[in-house]
């Protein structure tokens, strides 16, 4: 949702853009930790530090071409 709005402002204004999103709620729980609000300050730190690995492998990858 807010991935889209961004490149809604990006293309009026002909800016390339690519977004990068860190899903917190999946099916189940892998982990099997307690309900909330533990749950999703946990699954959050995963997928922000899962975004940031993809965000700095791209950019490598990208650097070299």
């Amino acid at each position: 949702m807010e991935t889209a709005a961004a490149q809604t402002v990006a293309d009026a204004h002909d800016v390339p853009f690519l977004g990068i999103r860190g899903i917190t709620d999946g099916p189940g729980d892998p982990l099997h930790l307690p309900g909330f609000p533990f749950q999703f300050f946990c699954y959050k730190r995963i997928a922000a530090n899962n975004a940031a690995r993809v965000t700095a492998a791209f950019l490598e990858s990208w650097a070299g071409v």
